[in-house]
């Protein structure tokens, strides 16, 4: 066994197992996420570790046939149907042949297609990562003729949603020629038009939707949304609190200090008029 695969079998299990030969990508995710096979010689004793949670990313298109080789390998010898878990392609499959017997090994497959866009490697591994990695974009494919574009999320899973959705309406419309996705997964560009992923999901995912509106409510409660409210409904701007700054006023309704005292809480009573108690309760 290589050193690769014996460090790994003293560890937990793995997210991803990252094929790449120059290790470029294994490094962007870090070891704590990501099992690198760097030969392909390695890949018999990688199967065996994998599960269908496993997610395998696949760094240039010369990986993918040896990946099916040896998947199609492992399967004859156990005389068994497995299911290796999702396929991330960093770059299109050189021959569009391998589909059909990918998609009969692997659960999902993004990527793949040459006409498939995706976010840049740097951002692509911090999405895939992150905690709140399902309510990120982290790639996409146009289908034109169909008038759809099926977006996957950043657990792979996969979201197709009419171009219709997308406003065409005003001077800036959304060229479907020039997709692609940024912002770590937040923005989805159709030339210089932007869409927000949020907007996509709050508009199409009942989950989504359930777990926005629970934030929202909690991101009200406190001191600073409080203090918004109780300032829009007296018609004053940040600018308008004697003695304290508008970047301060941005910063306490954002909750990014604590509650104000003393002089700054009798500041903002006074010109919001109201005892300095009666703030939180708006």
């Amino acid at each position: 066994m290589s050193r690769t695969l014996s460090t790994y079998a003293n560890r937990v299990a793995k997210e991803f197992f990252v094929l790449d030969s120059a290790g470029g990508f294994g490094r962007r995710l870090g070891e704590r996420h990501c099992l690198p096979v760097s030969k392909k010689g390695e890949l018999p004793d990688v199967l065996a570790q994998s599960s269908d949670a496993t997610v395998w990313i696949v760094a240039n298109s010369r990986w993918a046939e040896s990946l099916l080789q040896a998947v199609s390998a492992y399967v004859l010898f156990r005389q068994r149907r497995v299911t290796f878990g999702d396929l991330l392609m960093l770059q299109p499959v050189a021959r569009l042949g391998l589909l059909p017997p990918l998609h009969s090994r692997f659960r999902r497959i993004v990527g793949a297609m040459p006409e498939y866009r995706m976010l840049p490697h740097d951002q692509l591994a911090e999405v895939l990562c992150s905690e709140n990695k399902s309510d990120l974009f982290i790639g996409g494919i146009v289908d034109r003729l169909g008038g759809t574009i099926t977006l996957a999320r950043g657990d792979l899973m996969a979201v197709t949603v009419p171009l219709s959705i997308f406003q065409t309406q005003g001077p800036c419309r959304p060229d479907f020629s020039r997709f692609g996705v940024d912002d770590y997964g937040a923005t989805l560009r159709f030339g210089a038009y932007e869409a927000s992923s949020h907007g996509v999901l709050y508009r199409l995912d009942p989950a989504y939707r359930r777990r926005a509106q629970q934030q929202r409510i909690a991101e009200e409660r406190g001191f600073g949304p409080s203090l918004r409210r109780l300032r829009i409904l007296r018609r004053l701007s940040r600018g308008d609190f004697p003695g304290i700054s508008s970047k301060t006023i941005a910063r306490i309704e954002r909750g990014e200090t604590g509650k104000p005292q003393g002089k700054t809480m009798e500041n903002l009573a006074k010109a919001l008029g109201v005892m300095p108690a009666e703030i939180e309760t708006y």
